[in-house]
């Protein structure tokens, strides 16, 4: 088996926008940027001293053992181009436990190479990375079933989490403001109200709740792999931001978990609007972040998440209220929500009342049982996304 990024290093992979790897990597000569070439071999320069990798010492030295197991080695070989994306130690896969070398560089995990086969992605010539599907495996065994869901639509989603190093972060907005900011493999970032870069990235999702449950299946017996196929059974693709998957999780989940069970959703659900709501909307279709399908006596429901963020992409430029009007006048009930509304409980119960009287649903019985299980999600789903892997090492 190559040598593999897994755990938090291959999530953090996964999150780093493609422009920034081009941006950052050593190798690529920029060719196609909106930059030139002496500025880009600076920014590179005042990007790494930035990096938390070149930062520590710890890539040059060791706890424990010293690096010089091939998997170290392999790593080393690539910390350049992963820098921009990992943390210390960084995590990798091996196939048994006697290549175990634990040190201040990396932090090993033992797993068959039959399981693998087909679920690594080249990144180099000697370091590779667990697919989005096995990285969601390789993080099960440490995290709560809510907490492996959120992460699970967020690479089901269509947004990525990924803080800019600050150099970077002003090339970014500077770009911007002059409409020169290029879309590489379709990932855009997204910029609050005074232009400033937010963590927050749109792109084209990254596996599908079907590959999960498929690689759950061939992984069964192993630790993680029961936790993955609940999670692959409860994850609702497509979510644009963290808020919706909170939204929808909450709103959602069984009431056996603590949610209060209107299932049938969708997320970031594209209705084409007819003549007359196009007219009103300026444009062909709309993206719904919650959408029930009408049913016997209710209206269709678009709940939609509010955000201070500017979300580049089909909806920008968009006001609530053209919206809402143009979808109002197909029959959609539109529900603005704000994540307060989530947030207090006493007004998360009237939402919920809300939304069971528009999809024709009763709210859960406010039981003992049901409230104690509700908190704990809560306390779960209600959190920083930033912090979803906080304390589970």
């Amino acid at each position: 088996m190559t040598t593999a990024l897994s755990g938090a290093s291959a999530l953090a992979y996964w999150r780093t926008p493609p422009l920034v790897r081009a941006l950052t990597n050593p190798s690529d000569e920029g060719v196609g940027l909106p930059i030139t070439e002496r500025r880009l071999l600076q920014l590179r320069r005042d990007v790494y001293r930035e990096l938390e990798v070149w930062r520590s010492s710890s890539v040059l030295s060791s706890r424990g053992r010293p690096i010089g197991s091939q998997v170290g080695l392999d790593v080393l070989d690539t910390i350049a181009r992963i820098a921009p994306s990992v943390e210390l130690p960084i995590e990798v896969l091996i196939s048994s436990r006697s290549e175990r070398r634990y040190s201040g560089l990396i932090k090993p995990q033992v797993m068959s190479p039959d399981l693998t086969a087909d679920k690594l992605w080249r990144i180099s010539k000697s370091l590779s990375v667990a697919s989005p599907a096995l990285t969601l495996l390789t993080l099960a065994p440490r995290l709560t079933l809510a907490k492996l869901v959120m992460l699970a639509s967020e690479l089901c989603g269509a947004f990525s989490l990924y803080r800019v190093p600050p150099s970077l972060a002003s090339l970014l907005e500077e770009l911007n403001r002059e409409r020169l900011l290029p879309r590489v493999s379709s990932w855009a970032p997204s910029f609050d109200r005074d232009g400033s870069l937010t963590n927050l990235w749109s792109r084209p999702s990254l596996t599908t709740p079907a590959e999960l449950a498929e690689l759950a299946q061939q992984a069964k017996g192993r630790r993680g792999a029961r936790a993955l196929a609940c999670a692959a059974e409860l994850v609702v693709a497509g979510a644009a931001s963290p808020f919706e998957v909170q939204a929808g999780m909450l709103l959602g989940f069984p009431d056996s978990l603590g949610g209060e069970g209107y299932s049938g959703f969708s997320h970031n659900y594209e209705l084409v609007l007819n003549a007359s709501a196009r007219r009103l909307a300026g444009r062909g279709t709309c993206r719904c972040d919650l959408y029930w399908p009408a049913s016997e006596g209710h209206r269709a429901l678009d709940l939609e998440c509010q955000s201070r963020l500017f979300h580049v992409g089909i909806e920008s430029g968009l006001s609530d209220a053209d919206r809402a009007t143009a979808l109002q006048s197909m029959g959609v009930e539109v529900l603005l929500v704000t994540y307060a509304q989530f947030s207090e409980v006493a007004r998360f119960d009237a939402l919920s009342a809300a939304v069971a009287e528009k999809i024709g649903r009763t709210p859960p019985a406010h039981t003992r049982e049901f409230l104690g299980v509700r908190k704990e999600l809560r306390s779960q789903v209600l959190v920083r996304w930033e912090d979803l892997l906080a304390g589970s090492s």
